[in-house]
C-alpha cells in the first residue's frame, strides 16, 4: 500500500469550506432526479444502498447521448453527496471502479470545455471544482487524469473576461468558482499517494507559470493568485506542509521569479500582494530560495522597472536575507553577472551592504575571495566601489588589497590600482592616511613597469598619495618624494600614449614648477640634483610660449646653485641657466611632463 499523506481531503476540505450542502450554490436548482434504476450488484457498490438515487441519476447522465443543461449541476452535485456519504458508512469500497468505469472526471472535463469562453451565466464551473475536489479523497478515481483535469480547469477559468466586464451575477459567480479552484488543488495534493504527490505539484505550478506568460493581463493575475494561494498554502496548512518538499528546485525557484517580476513598474499585479508574495518566500527561506544564482540574475534584470518604494524596500530585504545567509553565492553571482560600472549592480550593492551583518559577511568573503593567488581582481568590486556609501564600507577590504599589488599577473594589478584610485576618491583625507602609507613601498616599483598603463595609474595614485599627507607630514613625504623623483624624472621619455596624455593640461606643469623650486633648497645633494634636472625638462615648454617673465623667476631660483658645494650640481644648475635663457631653436616634444602633471588634478 503506497504511503499516504496523514489526513484524506474530506477533513482538509471540511474545515476551509464545509460539507458539500453546505457549499451549494444559491442558484443551482432543486432537483428530483427522474431516473431508470440502475441494474448493479449491491455488493459490488455497498453505498449503493443508501445512495441509489444518486448512483442511478449520475449513471443516466453519463449514459445518456443528449446531455441535457438543466442536468450538469445536478450530475455534478450528486457526485460530491455520493463521495461524501459514502465515507459515513465506512471505507468506500468500489467507489473507485464506479468512478472509473462511468467515466466521471472525463465527464466533468467535457462539461467544462463546453462552458463559453466568452461568459459566466452558470455555476457549472463553481461546481466541477467542488465535485475534482470530492473525487480526489477516492483512491484511484482520478489517477492519471489529473493533468489534463487540470488544463481544462484553468482553461476554462483563466480565460474568461475580466471580472469588471462581468455583470454583478457573472462576478460573484467568478469568485466563487475561484475560490473553488483554490480549495480543489489543495485537496488534490492532499489526496494524492506519497509517490505521485511529487509529479502532481510540478503539473500544477508548471502550468500555473505557463498561463503568468499570456499575453492577456487578466489570465496573469488569476494564474498567479492561484500561485499565492497554493504556495501559502504548502505552508500554512498543518498537513499540507508535509507535501512541500516534494516541489522541485526548479519550480519553487520559478515561482519566485514570477513573484519578482510582479513587482514591476509595469506589472499588472497589484504591488502589495506581490511584496506580501516576497514576505512568505523570505519566510521560509530554506524552501524558496533554492537556486540563488538564478534569483539574483533576476533581481539584475528587473530592478530598473522596479520604483515603486513598498516593492523595491522588499526587493532589497531580499537581497540583504540571501546575502545574509549564502554571502559567498551572492557575491561571486553579482561579480559574475555585473559588467563593469554596471549602475543596477551598483543598487544591488548598496542595497546589500545597508545593514550591518551582511556587510560583514560580505567583507569576510570578499578577503577569502582576494587571497586566492591565482584569482582575478574582480571587476565587480571595482565597479561597486565607484559608489561613495560602498567605498566607505568596503574601506577595511584596502589592506588585504594592497598585497595583491605584487602579483605577477598584470591585469590584477591593473584592477587593483584602479581600485585604489575609485576608493579613495570618496574617502577623506584621514580615512585615506593609513591606506596610502601601506602604498608607499608599492608604487615607486610600478612606475618602471613594462606596461604603460600601470605607469599611468601608479604616477596618479601617487598624486593621492601625496595630496593626502603633504599638509600633515612634511618631512616624511619629503622623504618619499626624494626615492620617487627619480624613477619619475626617467620616465620623463615615456613615449606611451597613455602616459603622455597627462602632460597636456599646461596649468598643471606651471604649478608643478613653482612646488618644485623649494627642493633646490634641500640639505640633500642627490635631491638638488633631481630638482635641477625635472625643473629644466619642466620650463622649456615655457620658451615656446615666450613667457618671459616665468623663465627668468625659474632662473633666478637657479642662479645660487651656481656656488654649489657640489661640484655637479653647480655645472648642472649653469647649465640649466643657459639653456632657459637661450632662444629655443627647434620643436621639441612637450609630453616630457605627462606622468607628473597628475600629481595635481
Amino acid at each position: 500500500m503506497a504511503e499516504r499523506p496523514p489526513i484524506r481531503c474530506r477533513l482538509a476540505w471540511q474545515e476551509e469550506v464545509g460539507a458539500p450542502q453546505e457549499l451549494r450554490s444559491p442558484l443551482d436548482p432543486k432537483h428530483e432526479d427522474v431516473v431508470q434504476p440502475l441494474q448493479i450488484d449491491a455488493g459490488w457498490l455497498p453505498v449503493y444502498q443508501f445512495e441509489r438515487r444518486r448512483v442511478d441519476s449520475i449513471v443516466s447522465f453519463v449514459s445518456s447521448p443528449e446531455k441535457e443543461e438543466s442536468q450538469k449541476i445536478p450530475f455534478l452535485q450528486n457526485i460530491c453527496d455520493l463521495c461524501y456519504n459514502s465515507k459515513r458508512h465506512g471505507p468506500p469500497q468500489g467507489l473507485d471502479l464506479f468512478c472509473q468505469r462511468y467515466g466521471l472526471a472525463e465527464n466533468i472535463k467535457v462539461l467544462l470545455e463546453e462552458e463559453p469562453r466568452n461568459k459566466l451565466r452558470t455555476a457549472v464551473r463553481w461546481n466541477a471544482m467542488l465535485a475534482i475536489a470530492e473525487l480526489s479523497a477516492v483512491e484511484r478515481a482520478l489517477e492519471g487524469k489529473e493533468a489534463s483535469l487540470l488544463q481544462a480547469c484553468f482553461s476554462s477559468v483563466f480565460l474568461l473576461p475580466p471580472e469588471e466586464k462581468m455583470q454583478d451575477m457573472g462576478r460573484y459567480l467568478f469568485l466563487k468558482t475561484m475560490e473553488a479552484t483554490d480549495n480543489m488543488l489543495q485537496a488534490l495534493v492532499l489526496g494524492s499517494s506519497a509517490s505521485r504527490v511529487s509529479e502532481l505539484l510540478q503539473n500544477i505550478f508548471q502550468m500555473l507559470l505557463t498561463f503568468t506568460t499570456s499575453e492577456r493581463e487578466c489570465v496573469q493575475e488569476r494564474a498567479v493568485g492561484r500561485i499565492e494561494k497554493m504556495s501559502s498554502a504548502l505552508f500554512r496548512h498543518p498537513t499540507l506542509a508535509s507535501c512541500a518538499r516534494y516541489l522541485r528546485t526548479s519550480e519553487r525557484t520559478d515561482i519566485v521569479l514570477v513573484f519578482i517580476e510582479a513587482m514591476r513598474d509595469t506589472s499588472i499585479f497589484d504591488k502589495k500582494r506581490a511584496t506580501d508574495l516576497l514576505d512568505m518566500v523570505m519566510e521560509f527561506p530554506d524552501f524558496w530560495l533554492a537556486d540563488l544564482p538564478k534569483i539574483m540574475r533576476c533581481i539584475h534584470k528587473n530592478l530598473d522597472s522596479i520604483n515603486t518604494a513598498p516593492a523595491r524596500q522588499s526587493v532589497a530585504s531580499l537581497l540583504l536575507l540571501m546575502a545574509d545567509r549564502r554571502p559567498g553565492k551572492v557575491l561571486t553571482t553579482l561579480l559574475r553577472i555585473a559588467p563593469p560600472g554596471d549602475r543596477t549592480a551598483l543598487d544591488m550593492w548598496d542595497m546589500m551592504i545597508s545593514r550591518p551583518r551582511p556587510l560583514k559577511k560580505i567583507l569576510k568573503n570578499l578577503r577569502k575571495r582576494l587571497l586566492v593567488i591565482d584569482s582575478m581582481f574582480p571587476e565587480g568590486v571595482i565597479s561597486g566601489s565607484e559608489s561613495p556609501d560602498v567605498a566607505r564600507k568596503i574601506q577595511s577590504l584596502l589592506p588585504q588589497v594592497v598585497g595583491l599589488l605584487d602579483h605577477s599577473n598584470t591585469d590584477v594589478k591593473r584592477r587593483v590600482l584602479t581600485f585604489f584610485c575609485s576608493v579613495m576618491g570618496h574617502l577623506k583625507r584621514e580615512e585615506a592616511r593609513p591606506t596610502v602609507e601601506q602604498l608607499e613601498e608599492k608604487l615607486l616599483p610600478l612606475f618602471d613597469d613594462e606596461s604603460s598603463q600601470l605607469r599611468e595609474l601608479s604616477i596618479c595614485l601617487f598624486r593621492e598619495r601625496v595630496q593626502s599627507v603633504m599638509v600633515h607630514d612634511k618631512k616624511r613625504i619629503k622623504s618619499y618624494v626624494h626615492r620617487a623623483l627619480l624613477p619619475l624624472f626617467f620616465r620623463l621619455s615615456d613615449q606611451s600614449n597613455n602616459v603622455a596624455k597627462l602632460e597636456q593640461n599646461r596649468s598643471r606643469a606651471q604649478e608643478l614648477l613653482s612646488q618644485s623650486l623649494p627642493y633646490l633648497r634641500d640639505a640633500q645633494a642627490s635631491l638638488r640634483e633631481a630638482a635641477v634636472r625635472f625643473i629644466g625638462l619642466a620650463a622649456r615648454p615655457l620658451r615656446d610660449r615666450r613667457e618671459e617673465e616665468k623663465l627668468a623667476e625659474i632662473c633666478s631660483a637657479l642662479r645660487p646653485l651656481e656656488t654649489d658645494s657640489k661640484s655637479f650640481v653647480r655645472s648642472l644648475a649653469a647649465q640649466t641657466i643657459v639653456i632657459l635663457s637661450s632662444p629655443r631653436e627647434q620643436p621639441r616634444s612637450q609630453w616630457a611632463l605627462q606622468a607628473l602633471c597628475c600629481w595635481r588634478r
